[in-house]
């Protein structure tokens, strides 16, 4: 009977070993892999490890009406520890280290760069432990406004016999903004280009832009409105205009600038000279000339 017990117990012993190992297997070695896995990476996530990021970009916070004119550092170099997995996925254009200056007065100061007092965004489980360089020098300047004369850029060649006279600009002046270092010396800024290339008559250019060359001076009007004025070549001409003066006769040497068409119609006996309001004569011009003859000189003999 102890015999058949022991067999018994033996029996079962057997068996329940089997259905523990035996029954099932595959099933069980996919859950023992996976178990293992799991393990594996919860092991990492309680394992921290450090890791240097570099060429970060540096990002500075400055109030608006302050422009930062200098900064020794443009990227830095970073020290996180933390979840490898997390920190293994962190690339280097996602990040930005931001360092504020909002309460920064103007002048030249050197700054440090820690982790207290700077702003970056990292996942959860990661630290930010150190920064290198640890310093950076800025300079900060005011920003100021100053009014300036405007003038239009001009390119090209008229068609021929045309000339450029000259320009209206709408507005004449605008205001410019900028650190005051910059625009002190600023007296006028230029238009863009206006192409006059083969024209033969005056035309409006409309919302002409401005050629500043400096990006930390901006002009606060967008546009300009530019009237460019072209017209007939002009040439000089000169002229013996004779005259009475205490019943003598004299000859006034007339210089003329006109359009060639005009001048060259132009004969001595169309001026006429006008000694009643000066001791000095002057040229009277005819009604329909008044606009378009400009009086060079006039030398009396």
């Amino acid at each position: 009977m102890a015999n058949f017990n022991a067999m018994k117990d033996e029996f079962s012993l057997h068996q329940i070993l089997e259905r523990i190992f035996l029954r099932d297997w595959p099933l069980k070695l996919t859950a023992l892999i996976l178990a293992l896995g799991l393990w594996v990476n919860v092991g990492g996530l309680r394992s921290p490890v450090s890791k240097r990021i570099s060429n970060v970009q540096l990002s500075l916070s400055y109030p608006s009406d302050m422009e930062l004119l200098n900064a020794s550092v443009k990227e830095v170099d970073l020290i996180v520890t933390g979840d490898k997995n997390k920190i293994d996925k962190l690339r280097r254009e996602d990040l930005v280290v931001v360092l504020d200056l909002t309460n920064s007065k103007p002048g030249d100061r050197t700054l440090t760069l820690a982790p207290e007092n700077v702003t970056i965004e990292l996942p959860s489980g990661v630290k930010l432990e150190e920064i290198q360089p640890s310093k950076i020098s800025v300079r900060l300047e005011k920003l100021e406004e100053k009014e300036v004369s405007v003038k239009p850029e001009i390119e090209g060649t008229p068609a021929k016999d045309f000339e450029l006279y000259g320009f209206t600009v709408t507005p004449q002046k605008i205001l410019i903004r900028g650190p005051e270092s910059y625009i002190r010396s600023i007296d006028s800024v230029s238009t863009e280009k206006i192409n006059i290339d083969n024209r033969s008559e005056s035309f409006m250019a409309k919302d002409i832009g401005f050629n500043v060359i400096n990006p930390k001076v901006k002009p606060l009007e967008p546009s300009v409105n530019v009237y460019v004025i072209i017209g007939e070549k002009r040439i000089e001409k000169t002229f013996n205009v004779p005259y009475e003066e205490h019943g003598s006769r004299h000859v006034a040497i007339v210089s003329l600038f006109a359009p060639r068409s005009l001048i060259e119609n132009l004969k001595p006996e169309d001026l006429k000279m006008n000694k009643s309001h000066s001791q000095t004569p002057s040229v009277i011009l005819p009604d329909y000339l008044q606009e378009k003859i400009e009086i060079k000189s006039v030398k009396l003999r």
